[in-house]
């Protein structure tokens, strides 16, 4: 690799933050095909955010502030870890490709 490529994760890998509220104990941050910067840029964001939302509904509305269009949240109730909420940052626009 060189100095300029950025190691890109894959979907089982992330940040997982404590998140006690609205019936669930953690938020997984992920971010597949992106680089470790947009990683925990994101998970920043969210873990601003879950520091005043209470609510998976305020979670989603004070992330759409910053982020539209760019995530999602996937509750996920029966995890044997802990109920818990997928926040993914969705892979980057890419142009069509023309051959295909």
């Amino acid at each position: 690799m060189t100095g300029e490529e950025r190691p890109i994760h894959e979907l089982d890998e992330g940040v997982r933050i404590a998140w006690t509220a609205d019936g669930f104990e953690s938020i997984q941050v992920v971010a597949p095909w992106r680089p470790a910067e947009d990683l925990a840029a994101f998970a920043r964001a969210v873990a601003d955010a879950a520091l005043i939302e209470r609510t998976l509904a305020a979670l989603s509305i004070a992330l759409r502030r910053d982020h539209p269009g760019a995530f999602e949240l996937v509750p996920v109730r029966h995890d044997k870890r802990g109920a818990k909420v997928i926040a993914r940052l969705l892979p980057p626009p890419r142009e069509p490709n023309p051959d295909e």
